[in-house]
């Protein structure tokens, strides 16, 4: 059985926009994404949703799907125009801040 190439990528650099969920600014957030694209989550749906720790979600377009979101994490708007959450520590690893 032949092993797969491994073929090394670096990422382009882009310019992306992002908010910060900071658990209380649903409104600012929905006025990044749309007001559809993200929610945060109630007691209930905490309590009965896959991760309790998570406190909202965002839709994901690209991909169709919900993904949860964590108090702290940025919500990224991608270059297709899809949104998704990144923790800090990733975001200060992956990207470099744009001043201006």
């Amino acid at each position: 059985m032949s092993q797969p190439t491994i073929v090394r990528y670096r990422k382009k650099p882009i310019e992306v926009d992002t908010v910060q969920w900071t658990g209380d600014n649903e409104s600012a957030v929905q006025a990044f994404t749309g007001p559809t694209h993200f929610h945060a989550l109630d007691d209930a749906d905490r309590a009965n949703g896959d991760d309790p720790e998570a406190t909202a979600a965002v839709y994901d377009r690209l991909h169709f799907t919900w993904v949860l979101v964590y108090t702290g994490q940025h919500i990224v708007r991608g270059v297709k125009g899809e949104y998704y959450p990144i923790a800090e520590d990733v975001l200060a690893e992956t990207y470099e801040r744009v001043q201006g």
